[in-house]
């Protein structure tokens, strides 16, 4: 019998998909022809193949079509699908925008824009996708200008394009309106329009309106009467926008006197830690719902400048308002602000992009701010290598880590934590404490807890009736480990816990015999006893 002659594997199954019988096996001169045929349909379709062969060790290789494209040495992933080419240049992707667009002003297809972004790979120029679909659309119907001011705002609320890249494309557009009223005589209230519109739908903050930015020092009188008329008109065109979310002449009201009516608030809360005071403020329209992420700003900011309470404070308030009052797309501007103004925080606050990457983990945690919000943040920052790119670079890491909600709940501290906890939470770290010391059966690490909580020695005990009652419930092993706890913590000359404490938490207990002896039936004697064994080792006084 001739020697059996490997067939390759690819052979082996097309051979198989055909249909054959299982004993149909191809000969080995079937084979080679088989293989002669795949290589030169492999040659002719050369830059389809997406299979390629991987050993298992180092990354996964990319596919021939992408390699032999890489010709500008850039790094591409192969595991991802829409990073298989090279980006566009910045003239393909120029020239492509005015494709991309008149092609949404036929289908009004979103998501085919969306894809088509993606596809090209320049999150940090989309910009020019702001100022290309405004500029197609002022020489067309009503119809395109309205699916352009569409096609901002959900780009937007997708974070595809920040609210940075919508001011700076307005920018541009104000700077060069007098050149675009020579072609299109309409062209201010059209843009006047468009300004009020992306305000309203939360692309931009009213002050680009109210307190307009510095335009180019080299812009003539006639090119800064044409901006200066937009700005006029798209104020008027903002105050009808909010007429019914707020009283006509609202907006009337100088910025300068609501940052510091916020400044006011911010402080007033972070003295008096009264939630219910912020949200009522804010309800009755002391602050305008377009101007709300000036609370998460401003509040931050100061914050940072004072100490962890003050960060826990804050956080706690941002959670607390998320919703109708503070909503989310509020919440994104507040930070999105943060993150681009950290550089200039830094110089006064080293600490900024430790401190901005910490709020920013824990709003994401706390779910009043989108997990998206980083990465697209971190594809849209022109500087790479900033106070705001490194904030949002910690944010990223710090949500990597395992149990991320339980350590951002924490991440300005236990003592910070507790301090700004109401009384229900606090009962919860201390049982937490003495659930983590049974399991541990480490006292010093229970006793460095208690400590770094900072509660106030009155408060101590509750924490000695949670140790006490789990004694109690427990096994006789455990009542010793509960009282060789409590000798610990009140031995030293400046105690842990004070006598007084214990002996109140014994009181505590006592007073809860009822509802101990429906699992205990003799918790009134091991309650006795544990209290005599405390008094023999001087715990409490007797």
């Amino acid at each position: 019998m001739p020697a059996a002659k490997a067939v390759p594997l690819a052979t082996f199954l097309a051979s198989s998909a055909r249909g054959g019988l299982d004993n149909d096996l191809p000969s080995a001169r079937a084979a080679a022809d088989e293989s002669a045929r795949a290589a030169a349909d492999e040659e002719q379709a050369a830059g389809t193949k997406y299979v390629v062969e991987w050993n298992g060790n180092g990354p996964l290789p990319l596919p021939p079509d992408v390699v032999k494209a890489n010709l500008n040495n850039k790094t591409f992933t192969a595991s991802n699908r829409l990073h298989t080419k090279p980006p566009a240049s910045v003239e393909e992707f120029k020239a492509k925008l005015a494709d991309l667009v008149l092609e949404y002003f036929d289908s009004a297809d979103v998501m085919e824009v969306i894809r088509q972004l993606e596809e090209l790979q320049m999150p940090r120029h989309h910009e020019q996708l702001v100022r290309r679909a405004i500029m197609l659309s002022l020489e067309r119907s009503d119809r395109e200008r309205e699916m352009a001011a569409v096609l901002i705002a959900s780009l937007h609320v997708r974070r595809i394009i920040s609210s940075t890249q919508v001011f700076d494309a307005f920018i541009t557009l104000l700077e060069m309106s007098a050149d675009l009223q020579l072609d299109c005589p309409t062209a201010d209230a059209m843009l006047a329009h468009f300004l009020a519109d992306a305000v309203l739908d939360g692309c931009l903050t009213p002050t680009f309106i109210l307190e307009p930015p510095p335009l180019s020092l080299r812009l003539s009188a006639e090119q800064k009467s044409a901006a200066e008329r937009i700005l006029g008109e798209a104020k008027g065109r903002l105050r009808e926008g909010t007429a019914l979310a707020a009283p006509t002449d609202a907006l009337q009201v100088p910025l300068d006197v609501v940052k510091v009516a916020i400044e006011s608030l911010v402080a007033e809360y972070l003295q008096a830690s009264d939630l219910g005071e912020v949200s009522r403020r804010l309800r009755e329209g002391q602050v305008l719902l377009p101007l709300r992420h000036e609370v998460v700003k401003r509040g931050v900011r100061v914050a940072m400048q004072r100490g962890a309470h003050e960060c826990e404070s804050v956080s706690r308030l941002i959670s607390a308002l998320y919703g109708a009052t503070l909503p989310a797309a509020e919440v994104a501007r507040g930070f999105e602000a943060l993150v681009e103004e950290a550089t200039d925080l830094a110089l006064d606050m080293p600490e900024t992009p430790r401190l901005l990457g910490n709020f920013i983990a824990r709003a994401v945690s706390d779910e009043v701010l989108a997990a998206s919000f980083i990465e697209h943040a971190l594809r849209t920052k022109a500087h790479a290598d900033d106070a705001g790119a490194t904030a949002l670079k910690r944010a990223k890491s710090l949500l990597a880590i395992g149990h991320s909600s339980h350590r951002m709940a924490r991440i300005w501290g236990p003592r910070a934590m507790a301090a700004s906890a109401p009384v229900e939470e606090v009962k919860g770290i201390f049982q937490g404490i003495v659930d983590e010391f049974y399991m541990s059966r480490d006292a010093s690490e229970a006793r460095s807890a208690l400590a770094e909580l900072g509660v106030v020695h009155s408060f101590h005990h509750e924490f000695a009736k949670k140790l006490l009652r789990r004694g109690v419930e427990g096994s006789t092993a455990e009542r010793q480990m509960a009282l060789g706890l409590l000798a610990q913590l009140t031995a030293s000359a400046e105690p842990t816990v004070a006598r007084e404490s214990v002996s109140q938490g014994f009181e505590r207990l006592a007073e809860v015999l009822s509802d101990l002896r429906l699992d205990t039936p003799n918790a009134e004697q091991i309650l006795g006893a544990l209290r005599a064994d405390a008094v023999a080792k001087g715990i409490v006084a007797a």
